[in-house]
């Protein structure tokens, strides 16, 4: 597992933005198809759902394989719409740097069970060191 210094997450940042500005409108499109296929007013006929289905699919796949390079790099996509952890190391206590669609650079952090609303301003970037294990 990979762990990020606050500087080596945030030169991500515009790897980050110009993949995710990609895969947000494709999110935005897929919760608007599962509102009219789940809603009560989905239509009726068997058929006139299958292109609607046959859609989101596409899109999903499409939202995978562009997120799937990240996901190899060690990131934890935690929203498809873009909030993004990365594990890190605050002394010795494992932690996440996080980051979220719109921002300029890694600036938050969180432990591994708060999540995102227990997201804090990272004070000194040198708190966070990286440590490199297979």
């Amino acid at each position: 597992m990979r762990f990020f210094s606050v500087e080596e997450a945030s030169r991500l940042v515009p790897l980050l933005t110009k993949t995710f500005g990609r895969v947000r409108p494709w999110v935005e499109r897929v919760q608007k198809l599962a509102e009219v296929l789940d809603g009560p007013e989905a239509p009726r006929e068997a058929d006139a759902l299958v292109p609607l289905r046959e859609e989101r699919e596409e899109l999903l796949e499409r939202i995978r394989v562009e997120l799937g390079p990240l996901q190899e790099m060690g990131l934890e996509i935690k929203g498809a719409d873009g909030l993004v952890d990365f594990h890190a190391h605050r002394g010795e206590e494992p932690v996440y740097l996080c980051w979220r669609y719109g921002e300029d650079a890694v600036a938050h952090w969180h432990d591994l069970k708060t999540g995102f609303s227990g997201r804090r301003p990272i004070d000194s970037p040198d708190d966070f060191e990286p440590t490199y294990l297979s």
